[in-house]
């Protein structure tokens, strides 16, 4: 599939996909989602049409250092990498929400995407981070304010909803469980096969215990139900090998959690509890939207929102747990995850 590019200033282009305005209606829908970690945006691939069909259109954009869009510098990798001090990663955060916060109003501008209606129904955006996606959806709402007053203007009149959806509770900059367990932190499996295994074992649909009881320990984090079959096994070979990044592209994602928790934490609140944020985005509904089949770290996820809503008080965050899906929704059921998106900003 033929990327296209968009330039973001200082030197950078984020690369995506996209389904194209629908031939019908004029007013419709625009969803931009960020994918996660050692997956590109192709894996929404099986979105595209799907939202031709329905009247919507959705693009699907290329996070720094994956295919079609600018490399990290060597700077910015490191930090990314290793770390640096809490200016520095204060510093690089801020560049990325606010690189996609620039996509979003270019793109806008280029294809006089329909802002959002008087009914709050067709129109406007839907900004949809998928897994670590999320903490780069939040990034650009939460940063949003360093734009210059055109361009809040613009996207505060486009932006209804920022969905993050399965995010772990790192991602939301949250404490991690001591149940957790991935086939990345395990030194087990040898570390040149830990993304592939993780890529692998994530696919899976997991059959929790409870969930009303909230009880950690009976969910499922290591071992996936032998039925739905993994998505893993109803993706072609060549789709999944031009999807999945095990490479140079995706190796910095898990780093860069471990280093981010606190801007992650910072924008994740900014959104769903900053009067600075709802005065940009009027109209802005946070939503977390959370599998039933997910891996263990996409509930641990919404129990740790859940808990640190309690703590801040006064969220404007909609939870949304969906039955008999899994981190996969939008490749095995494209045209009912397109259904479940639009649903949820409304």
């Amino acid at each position: 599939m033929t990327f296209n590019t968009l330039s973001v200033g200082n030197g950078v282009e984020l690369s995506y996909i996209d389904s194209g305005a629908p031939a019908s209606p004029k007013t419709y829908t625009t969803i931009v989602a960020i994918h996660g970690m050692c997956f590109s945006n192709l894996i929404f691939e099986k979105m595209l049409p799907a939202a031709s069909r329905k009247g919507t259109r959705f693009v699907a954009l290329n996070r720094r250092h994956y295919p079609g869009s600018t490399a990290y510098s060597s700077h910015e990798l490191g930090i990314a990498v290793s770390g640096g001090t809490d200016e520095q990663k204060d510093s690089e955060f801020k560049a990325r929400g606010i690189e996609v916060a620039t996509f979003i109003d270019h793109f806008i501008q280029q294809n006089n995407l329909p802002s959002i209606p008087e009914d709050g129904k067709a129109g406007g955006i839907i900004l949809l981070g998928w897994s670590l996606g999320s903490a780069i959806a939040l990034a650009a709402i939460a940063n949003a304010y360093a734009l210059s007053s055109d361009t809040r203007a613009r996207l505060g009149a486009h932006i209804k909803s920022v969905i993050v959806y399965d995010p772990a509770p790192i991602v939301l900059g949250l404490p991690t469980p001591e149940q957790n367990w991935t086939p990345l932190l395990d030194t087990y499996v040898p570390e040149g096969l830990r993304l592939g295994a993780f890529g692998q074992w994530v696919t899976g649909y997991f059959d929790h215990g409870d969930l009303a009881k909230r009880d950690l320990s009976s969910l499922s984090w290591v071992l996936p139900s032998s039925s739905p079959i993994p998505t893993f096994f109803q993706i072609p070979a060549e789709k999944f090998a031009e999807a999945a990044r095990y490479g140079s592209d995706g190796f910095s994602d898990l780093p860069y959690m471990v280093h981010f928790m606190a801007q992650f934490k910072a924008a994740y609140r900014k959104v769903i509890n900053d009067p600075e944020t709802l005065n940009i985005f009027p109209s802005l509904k946070p939503v977390l939207l959370v599998g039933e089949k997910s891996g263990a770290f996409a509930i641990a996820g919404m129990w740790a929102a859940e808990d640190d809503q309690k703590v801040v008080g006064g969220s404007q965050l909609k939870i949304n747990l969906v039955t008999n899906i899994n981190h996969f929704w939008h490749w095995d059921d494209p045209e009912a995850a397109l259904e479940g998106f639009l649903s949820c900003a409304a």
